[in-house]
């Protein structure tokens, strides 16, 4: 069957957009109730900045999330999936990173600013990053549809969780790499980040690699290690994400699942990845390694 696409941008601010890609079928009159599902796209354009993570971006990232929640044209259907990606369909050519970490830069004018007079009680890092873990990431792992990281080039630390958030990820060939720099960089993960990667990697072997040594992997080592499902060049990494998108809608794919309920499917993620889950909603920056949660 013949397909046409109808899209609409839900949210746009500051370098981040939403926008919801309606499947028609040909003999559709373009009603927004009349579709095959919507496919979502979370566009992360803060190029100059690497996409990385610090108050704006999250800020950003929950805003998006609300907007999934709530927006009239997505909260009457469960057919639905997302797409996660720093890909610029206009401008290919800056598309370098899909997210490089956490924002070093502000956390240590952010450690300053504290030495300098703020409450010494309410470390702003930790704060920062408690709030990525329980309002995007722990999210993201529980969203109710297939989510998706089109991953457009380097995936490190912060962005690397943001894209394991996800249920699947697809990195571009040729340029970029995954990396879990924490090793490098003299810090240990904290308990979320940890339980996460733990989650989505399930071989012992590489998880002991990419954190103890920060090895950085190409696509091709990505996937031949089980971190990414796929790998295509940048020109064609957005369609395949979206024709993957596509064969995971719940109601209108060639394998639909015929009673499905959103809030059974986001139970059942949170029983999978349980301990990731709890990690990330309700752990703390300095709960003690070897804490349970």
């Amino acid at each position: 069957m013949m397909y046409n696409q109808k899209k609409k941008t839900l949210f746009e601010r500051d370098g981040a957009s939403l926008v919801a890609t309606t499947i028609l079928p040909s003999s559709s009159a373009g009603d927004d109730d009349d579709h095959d599902g919507i496919i979502l796209t979370l566009y992360l354009h803060r190029h100059a900045e690497k996409n990385v993570i610090n108050p704006t971006m999250i800020s950003l990232l929950v805003q998006a999330l609300h907007v999934i929640d709530s927006h009239p044209l997505l909260v009457h259907t469960n057919n639905k999936a997302l797409i996660i990606t720093g890909i610029d369909h206009e401008n290919l050519k800056i598309c370098k990173f899909f997210g490089n970490g956490l924002d070093l830069e502000w956390m240590m004018k952010a450690s300053n600013d504290q030495n300098n007079g703020a409450k010494n009680d309410e470390n702003p890092t930790s704060l920062m990053i408690e709030q990525f873990n329980s309002q995007v990431l722990a999210k993201i792992l529980t969203l109710p549809f297939r989510t998706v990281a089109a991953i457009n080039g380097h995936c490190i630390g912060a962005g690397l969780f943001l894209a394991l958030a996800c249920d699947y990820r697809f990195m571009r060939t040729e340029r970029g790499y995954i990396q879990w720099p924490e090793a490098r960089l003299g810090m240990r993960l904290t308990k979320g980040f940890a339980e996460l990667s733990k989650a989505k990697i399930g071989d012992y072997a590489v998880l002991r690699e990419g954190l103890l040594t920060a090895k950085r992997y190409t696509s091709e080592e990505a996937l031949s290690l089980g971190i990414v499902d796929g790998e295509y060049p940048l020109e064609e990494l957005y369609s395949a994400a979206f024709r993957f998108a596509m064969e995971g809608l719940p109601e209108s794919s060639n394998n639909p699942l015929d009673y499905f309920d959103p809030k059974a499917y986001s139970e059942m993620k949170m029983e999978i990845w349980c301990s990731a889950y709890r990690a990330l909603k309700f752990g703390k920056v300095s709960d003690p390694p070897h804490s349970r949660i």
